[in-house]
């Protein structure tokens, strides 16, 4: 019995010395205790960075090219026409001329004296160009005015450029005196020549038109007429022109123009790649998920399967932080420490097609072998 027991104790003591070189062979350490992200959380992980650096991407591309916001903007136009019919020398008038809106006996009439007011005011400083001239139209007509016989036109000022430069306002201000008798002769020979009855005036109107120049964010492009009409061969006229010369305001919502962000096309540039980055992983971790086995649970399943009786299989994880661990490379090695200490190999899989611990607890410490399928594609690797 003697010499049995003294063999077991040194048999014992052989084993306890294979156990401390294995030791000797791995650190001792403390661990503290990690959060692992299986394969389907870096998915969720991936694919949310994916959208946010997806979505900046879409930002920054909108920024790149940007139309750029204006408000619109009002200006008004005040039209008037100030008119005096000058007399030739008689026994009834005491006075030069009659002022406007009277009526006039068209043999009396010498000129008339037309003054052109166009007052142009906008809300803030702008560049313009204005172009205006007068022109006096001749129109003879059936006496039923809807079919003209005649049409012709006279310059009587001639065209004019003006420039507003960086002001909120412009003003025209223009005389012309029209040859009453001039006209009416023509129209009363056109009668007198062609025996027709004629209905016929002269039209004369201020023609402006006025535009931005390139500078100017907003665009305003029009023409406008101030007119007066004046009839002709009558024994006595009275001299109409539009009552809505006076004060007309508009409004114009120009056109923002396009305007080009060279920085952020860049940054465009640089989440592209990010979000390509982000894509890849996803795809990566999303083909890993989808196989049906893995390296690792080829592994893990011979292990349980040729090792069964000396596993004990545990739905609950190990707080590594409270023990000593002692660390080893190979499921053998472990298998000489369950030898030595006679306790059971404990196995935990942490996430399934992935990650699992075997270990062995003895007090304070914790011999532990740690299985990661990405491990394992990397030894298959080499």
């Amino acid at each position: 019995m003697t010499v049995t027991n003294a063999a077991k104790k040194k048999n014992l003591n052989k084993k306890n010395n294979k156990t401390n070189s294995t030791s000797l062979k791995n650190t001792k350490r403390k661990v503290e205790k990690k959060r692992y992200f299986s394969y389907s959380n870096r998915l969720i992980i991936f694919i949310i960075l994916f959208i946010c650096s997806f979505v900046t991407c879409l930002y920054f591309g909108s920024k790149t090219l940007e139309r750029e916001k204006q408000k619109p903007i009002s200006y008004i136009k005040d039209k008037n026409i100030d008119y005096k019919v000058y007399l030739n020398k008689n026994k009834f008038y005491d006075t030069d001329y009659l002022e406007m809106n009277k009526a006039y006996i068209a043999s009396l009439i010498k000129y008339i004296d037309i003054n052109f007011n166009y007052n142009f005011n906008i809300q803030k400083s702008t560049n313009m160009d204005f172009t205006y001239k007068i022109i006096g139209e001749l129109v003879i007509e059936n006496n039923g005015g809807n079919k003209k016989y005649l049409e012709k036109q006279y310059t009587l000022l001639e065209a004019k450029d003006k420039r507003m430069l960086e002001a909120d306002n412009f003003n025209i201000k223009e005389n012309i005196e029209i040859d009453y008798n001039y006209y009416n002769k023509l129209a009363n020979t056109f009668r007198s020549i062609y025996g027709v009855d004629t209905n016929s005036y002269l039209n004369v109107y201020l023609e402006v038109l006025s535009k931005t120049d390139e500078t100017i964010k907003y665009n305003i492009n029009e023409k406008d007429k101030v007119n007066l009409k004046i009839p002709l061969s009558e024994k006595a006229i009275e001299i109409n022109f539009d009552q809505n010369n006076s004060k007309e305001i508009k409004k114009t919502i120009p056109e923002g123009k396009v305007k080009f962000n060279l920085e952020y096309l860049i940054l465009e540039a640089i989440f592209l790649i990010i979000t390509s980055y982000f894509l890849i992983k996803c795809i990566k971790y999303f083909v890993i998920i989808m196989k049906p086995t893995t390296k690792y649970d080829k592994y893990i399943g011979k292990i349980l399967k040729e090792y069964d009786r000396l596993i004990v299989e545990t739905n609950t994880n190990i707080n590594l932080s409270n023990y000593n661990i002692i660390e080893v490379q190979a499921f053998t090695e472990l298998l000489d420490v369950r030898d030595n200490l006679k306790s059971p190999i404990l196995y935990y899989n942490i996430a399934k097609h992935q990650k699992g611990i075997f270990y062995i607890k003895n007090d304070n410490d914790i011999y532990l072998l740690t299985i990661k399928d990405v491990d394992l594609d990397k030894k298959a690797r080499k």
